[in-house]
């Protein structure tokens, strides 16, 4: 459990950097933004690594990049009122799907060692 504790950090951050960048250079502040971001990317990543201790990597980076798109799309489209299109709607739940799809097929892989009968 305490992995995906990891893993939502690393999504959130991610997320809150991106968010931040835009919203420093929308609002006057690109150096605050700026830093903002940087700090919430380096938080990421470390949060990222040490979700992939006991997550697989490619579910544990599909999901952060996957999650972190999608909530980035909505949380642009709430704060920055960027368009959020029927399009946009499908891509998301697309991607959505992807990850779980990911996420069950790599539950449903032998485990190491072990030979499928």
């Amino acid at each position: 459990m305490r992995y995906w504790l990891f893993m939502a950090a690393a999504i959130v951050t991610e997320v809150a950097g991106t968010l931040a960048m835009k919203y420093g250079t929308h609002h006057g502040s690109q150096t605050i933004g700026l830093s903002v971001m940087y700090i919430m990317l380096v938080l990421s990543y470390t949060s990222l690594a040490l979700a992939v201790k006991r997550i697989p990597l490619a579910v544990a980076y599909g999901a952060w990049e996957s999650l972190g798109l999608v909530l980035i799309t909505v949380c642009s489209a709430w704060l920055f009122a960027e368009a959020l299109s029927p399009v946009k709607l499908i891509a998301i739940a697309l991607i959505i799907a992807g990850i779980v799809l990911l996420e069950r097929g790599t539950d449903e892989a032998p485990e190491e060692g072990h030979h499928a009968s």
